[in-house]
């Protein structure tokens, strides 16, 4: 929550409903000037012991006896036994639709086998007769196999069912298809099919003939993802799932199921204790003002839509209408995606991956990021921009630097840098977006999967913030669990192989990434408020 300054006490009075809350140890922070990098240990400043509020706001903090003044104008007494207090937590980086939408899909994380993944496709068949599509998120290659193999087609047709099989790998970067969802897209298999040159960094696996193996990755996704399911409008795409029905989807119903899985998604937030999420939902702005205008949100959303919906010479652009802030929703950022990712071997590298001539996916030319970014900083938007490989992280700094004026860009994942980079990083002010807990799940194939010089600036924080990097925490839910506090726990105990100690971070570093940190990317007044009339 942060300190406040001293409030004459005839301000408290005025307060229609004050709360009081009382023999408690409040966490505060040392007050910086704004737009100061809450980066340094010795920022915490003790605890106060009791604070009171007004509404949603932080009206006054602090230490010793409540004045009798302060207690004489509570309205409510909470007496809080000697529990800390820490400030509002916020997620810097999730996707509240996709943890909503996934718990309607074939549960495959964990799956530790291929018949383990055909049990479960099986299982989720026959629990849902009428689903046209089966659909299933969470499988990784070097789980399912001691080779580490992808599953193909030829494993999905094996499974007995008669139904188009979709299947996504724990990272939503590639998936895999049988037979049957390829013929329901229109999709051949015979030898180096035309539609395999998907372009716009797809790329569709061939076997050594040329045939299609199942996999899609990147962008080539799409090719049959669009089938899966489409309004009549054409404007929202999405997942017919367990409760799918053969023609009788209406727009009426996509958007109520489309809300749904929002609001799970905001639940499970709140009930973890966050208190504000920076979300990555595309086409959803709409679905977000209808819950606020019901007063169904139940915590703040900073949205970030995809950048094609404000690029005017997308076919998919949306009038958003600008950056605005409106009581709970912000928008003032625009995402894109540079590159994949690393367990599904799309991340781009600048030196090949071990053992492979394969140097990753980049999305986008140079010159298109640069005229993208361009586009967004011209429309009055930030931008946030996914960048796990340190190639891709060299294209996005290269163009960021031709786009003068762009405020506190985002580098998002960032998980393999150089020194290079970094100093680059520092020098154009990009603030990373980083996920804690990458450093433990990625640490099964990490080092299988990079050359051994890269893994000393992987997964950097401290490097980072020792560069005068700001650090923001977020999960990247679903992929993650959205629980805070085992991301604040992965910044401080890492686990090998990824394990350097000198990487560790301390508690109140921990603790800035998603708190002062966070605030810090959100706006530049949002350190004064977190620092001073602190929301939670």
């Amino acid at each position: 929550m942060g300190s406040v300054p001293n409030i004459p006490m005839t301000e408290v009075g005025r307060r229609a409903t004050t709360t009081l809350y009382e023999n408690g140890r409040v966490w505060q922070w040392t007050p910086r000037a704004p737009g100061g990098k809450p980066s340094d240990p010795r920022d915490f400043a003790g605890y106060a012991s009791w604070f009171t509020t007004s509404g949603s706001t932080i009206s006054v903090v602090g230490h010793g006896e409540v004045p009798q003044e302060v207690r004489a104008n509570a309205s409510t007494v909470v007496d809080l036994q000697g529990q800390v207090v820490l400030p509002g937590l916020h997620d810097s980086h999730i996707h509240l639709y996709h943890m909503g939408e996934v718990a309607h899909y074939v549960d495959l994380r964990g799956t530790s086998s291929f018949a383990d993944l055909a049990a479960r496709v099986v299982a989720h068949a026959s629990k849902f007769p009428l689903a046209d599509w089966l659909v299933g998120f969470g499988w990784e290659q070097d789980k399912l196999s001691v080779p580490a193999r992808y599953p193909t087609r030829a494993d999905l047709d094996a499974i007995p069912v008669n139904r188009p099989i979709y299947l996504w790998r724990a990272c939503f970067h590639i998936a895999v298809v049988n037979s049957k969802a390829l013929d329901v897209a229109g999709l051949d298999t015979s030898p180096h099919p035309t539609w395999a040159q998907c372009g716009g960094g797809g790329v569709v696996d061939l076997d050594c003939e040329g045939i299609p193996t199942g996999i899609l990755r990147e962008s080539a996704v799409n090719l049959v993802q669009r089938c899966i399911l489409e309004t009549s409008d054409g404007a929202f795409c999405g997942l017919i799932v367990a409760n799918s029905i053969t023609n009788t989807v209406t727009v009426d119903w996509f958007v109520a199921v489309r809300t749904q899985y929002l609001q799970l998604g905001l639940q499970t937030c709140l009930e973890f204790g966050l208190t504000g999420v920076q979300t990555n939902d595309a086409h959803c702005l709409p679905l977000y003002h209808a819950l606020q205008a019901s007063n169904q949100l139940p915590l703040r959303v900073y949205m970030t839509p995809d950048h094609n919906e404000i690029d005017p010479h997308h076919h998919g652009c949306l009038d958003v209408g600008g950056p605005f802030q409106h009581d709970l929703i912000t928008v003032d950022r625009v995402k894109l995606f540079a590159d994949g990712s690393l367990g599904a071997e799309t991340a781009a590298l600048r030196q090949p991956y071990r053992d492979s001539t394969n140097q990753g996916i980049l999305v986008h030319t140079n010159d298109d990021m640069v005229a993208k970014i361009r586009i967004a900083h011209d429309a009055g938007y930030r931008v946030e921009i996914h960048a796990i490989g340190d190639r891709a992280a060299a294209q996005v700094l290269a163009a960021m630097a031709q786009v003068p004026g762009i405020d506190r860009p985002l580098l998002t994942h960032c998980q393999i840098l150089g020194p290079d980079l970094l100093e680059t990083m520092a020098a154009l002010g990009v603030v990373a977006n980083i996920q804690p807990s990458f450093v433990v799940t990625d640490a099964t194939f990490a080092s299988k999967r990079l050359p051994p010089s890269l893994l000393p600036y992987s997964y950097c924080w401290q490097k980072m913030i020792d560069a005068g990097i700001v650090c923001a925490g977020g999960s990247d839910a679903p992929i993650e669990t959205s629980n805070p506090f085992q991301g604040m726990y992965d910044a401080m105990h890492r686990t090998a192989p990824l394990d350097d100690p000198l990487e560790c971070l301390s508690f109140p570093h921990a603790l800035q990434l998603y708190t002062l940190n966070s605030a810090l990317i959100r706006d530049m007044d949002a350190q004064t408020v977190a620092l001073h009339r602190a929301r939670f």
